[in-house]
């Protein structure tokens, strides 16, 4: 029951406060802001300074590394890799969308209805991030906003508008 009011909830905002206008797809980047701003209520991306990989020199030299992290149930993020991410656009996001759209139909079907304009990022995000390939280069570029856009993380607020706490677990050094 508490799995079936998270996705719901998850469903209500996923694409919340999502406004097209904000967003010119045809750009490249854009498409990498409209992924993270759909995605920014359970997916964030950072650039963390950690120790290099796969290197002989000792201690390996810091480098700036991008990172993705998924909020778990509990609230706390977790790593992911890029497969993950993709996996997760195309099931659980694919699943919510999927039965979004059916409650639409079933609307639809009645007399009186009117389509709700504020799913339009839905059909869009939908249209976008259907292909692997797609998700990989939109994340991909991301890089550059991430490294770039130095307000692109600052905007996590609360309702409140107290800043969000985020507790991250990584990996210990030896083990990366």
């Amino acid at each position: 029951m508490i799995l079936g009011i998270l996705i719901f909830l998850s469903r209500l905002t996923m694409f919340k406060d999502i406004d097209m206008n904000d967003y010119n797809l045809e750009y490249e980047l854009q498409r990498s802001y409209f992924l993270y701003d759909c995605l920014f209520e359970e997916i964030s991306f950072v650039l963390e300074d950690r120790p290099k990989k796969n290197t002989k020199i000792y201690p390996p030299p810091i480098e700036s590394q991008f990172i993705i992290y998924k909020k778990s149930d509990n609230g706390i993020s977790e790593e992911i890799c890029l497969d993950e991410l993709i996996f997760y656009i195309h099931t659980e996001v694919a699943d919510e969308i999927q039965s979004i759209k059916a409650e639409e139909l079933k609307k639809a079907n009645k007399s009186h209805y009117k389509p709700d304009k504020t799913l339009k990022p839905m059909y869009i995000f939908n249209n976008m991030f259907k292909d692997i390939d797609t998700i990989r280069k939109t994340v991909e570029n991301m890089k550059i906003i991430i490294k770039y856009d130095k307000n692109i993380n600052k905007n996590e607020k609360t309702d409140e508008g107290k800043p969000l706490m985020k507790i991250i677990l990584t990996k210990p050094i030896d083990k990366i």
